[in-house]
């Protein structure tokens, strides 16, 4: 035969596949044989090539022989498909009851070479029956576009550079119908040969400078450089090219600003490149340009999410070691500072008790001021206590009732009030307010802002508490718990929430500072928002958000 023959070759053992090529090589038959060793890069080859002849195994993992010969008998119906297995005799036989198919034993690989010839023998008869209508260029056009397209959608789904470069060389090749292809990438000053997919060796994996080779040309003048004799164009360093089978090419740059690599095609005998070859080179050049910056952007994420994610970590772990340390505290706290609390607040009763009447009510009023020091200490310790708590403690979420949860704490603050009229104080909650969290979280933060309602409201002449909700302009719940007491000066709402602020003195309202600090944290582990309104003498609302 005077031109090689294009073979498809369906087989997962590389020893297989290359004792099948040198034995059609010593057969006599000149053949340039594609190996594919799955089923999606199988029917891609189908989609992407044309072929003289289609050679498959019984079977692969993942995919078999019968299902791979009906798909060339719907892609290309006319070129003979021959399995290859070592579980068959040299037989022709029907293949499945849609289309006959040779099949040769691999213990009888002699017997390949002339099955195949005479495979095509009765494929060149029935195509001089039934000849073909002449070729519709707008159609040959369509077909290419159609290939382009599957490049397109393969690059899509690339996630590496070669994974790019295994598309683009079997691809650069079968849209120019040519006997080789290769990738090249610009490495600073040099042009790297990355990849190739060719009839013979070509130069994979050297480096030659830009300013000596046809693909460093082409990126350094961002245009396409057509040669159809490359031993008459000087931009050819001919030496490179003479053991090589290339007499004709194109190479293209890889995007047309700032270049960064080629892709080159090659043809054993003199070919004149045509418009429409050229074209869908450029186009093709586009695509891998679109397909590596994608890659690059997959791999910049990938990376900025590995580091986010060990920065977590460490924070985490550092979280952990904090919390920790803050339970070791709060431990300290509760053992080593009320101790001595204790100790003076008891030898303050035992004096006032037992020597009362040796000290002068000036002594007596020095003691109960130390007394009530010591308790003032001890709420403080206490309210600490409950705010580290607070942010450690693990969630645990539910549906709560917070209608239920807010008149228990009403009717207890009812019962620890004995001094204030329970008919004094109209308190309104709210029917079926349900919200998503944990419940002992939210039982606290409910305690602290209806405890304070109830402080500020304490020298109202008509103390009104509500709870109750309302949705805002983003359709979420918004809680809130207002009341008609003290309130305080709304310049000062945004220092509020911190820990130890307080709006009052000891002599008007007792308190620690610590409970609205405890509350803003106990919203913000649910995701949500707190904020204030109010005015002096007229109140004071609190609304907040659970996520």
């Amino acid at each position: 035969m005077d031109t090689k023959l294009r073979i498809l070759h369906l087989e997962d053992n590389e020893n297989d596949a290359e004792l099948i090529r040198l034995t059609l090589s010593r057969s006599g038959l000149a053949c340039d044989i594609r190996n594919v060793n799955s089923g999606d890069d199988y029917l891609a080859a189908l989609q992407w090539s044309d072929f003289d002849v289609i050679l498959s195994d019984s079977g692969i993992p993942g995919y078999n022989g019968m299902a791979a010969m009906d798909a060339a008998r719907d892609r290309c119906p006319t070129v003979p498909f021959i399995f290859v297995s070592g579980q068959i005799q040299l037989d022709t036989v029907t293949g499945g009851a849609r289309h006959p198919a040779d099949r040769v034993s691999k213990s009888e690989l002699d017997k390949l070479g002339p099955a195949i010839e005479s495979a095509l023998q009765r494929s060149q008869a029935l195509l001089a029956r039934a000849p073909l209508p002449p070729a519709d260029p707008s159609a040959t056009a369509l077909r290419a576009m159609q290939k382009l397209v599957g490049v397109v959608q393969q690059l899509s789904l690339a996630r590496n550079l070669q994974a790019v470069m295994d598309i683009v060389r079997h691809a650069a090749r079968d849209l120019a119908e040519a006997d080789g292809a290769s990738f090249v990438l610009r490495d600073g000053e040099l042009c790297f040969y990355a990849e190739e997919d060719a009839i013979a060796p070509l130069w994979k994996g050297q480096r030659f400078p830009l300013s000596t080779c046809v693909s460093g040309w082409a990126m350094l003048n961002k245009q396409t450089a057509v040669i159809e004799d490359i031993y008459k164009d000087p931009r050819v360093p001919h030496d490179a090219y003479r053991p090589t089978f290339v007499k004709s090419m194109v190479m293209t740059p890889i995007r047309s600003t700032a270049p960064i690599g080629a892709i080159g095609v090659y043809w054993a005998k003199l070919h004149a490149p045509t418009v429409e070859e050229t074209e869908l080179l450029k186009a093709l050049a586009d695509s891998t340009s679109v397909a590596i910056e994608s890659v690059d952007l997959l791999a910049n994420l990938e990376k900025r999410v590995t580091e986010r994610t060990q920065e977590l970590h460490r924070r985490s772990a550092e979280l952990e070691v904090l919390n920790r340390e803050l339970e070791a505290f709060s431990y300290s706290v509760a053992h080593d500072l009320r101790a001595p609390l204790i100790t003076i607040d008891g030898f303050s009763q035992v004096l006032l008790e037992s020597f009362s009447t040796q000290l002068d009510e000036t002594g007596r009023g020095h003691l109960e001021r130390i007394s009530t020091a010591v308790r003032r200490m001890h709420r403080l310790i206490n309210d600490l206590i409950e705010l580290s708590k607070v942010v450690c403690a693990p969630m645990q979420r539910s549906q709560v009732d917070l209608s239920r949860t807010a008149n228990e704490i009403i009717t207890g603050l009812r019962e620890n009030s004995p001094d204030r009229a329970p008919q004094t104080t109209e308190v309104f909650v709210a029917p079926d307010l349900n919200a998503e969290g944990d419940a002992g979280l939210l039982r606290i933060a409910l305690e602290n802002l209806l405890s304070n309602a109830w402080k500020f409201t304490s020298k109202t002449a008509a103390p009104r508490i509500d709870v109750g909700t309302r949705k805002d302009d983003q359709g979420r719940d918004v809680y809130f718990v207002r009341d008609n007491g003290a309130g305080f000066d709304p310049r000062f709402a945004r220092t509020l929430f911190g820990p130890f602020q307080r709006f009052h003195t000891q002599s008007q309202f007792q308190g620690t500072g610590v409970g609205l600090a405890t509350v803003q944290r106990i919203v913000h582990r649910h995701g949500g928002e707190i904020w204030a309104e109010a005015a002096v003498d007229q109140g004071a609302c609190f609304y907040f958000t659970l996520g």
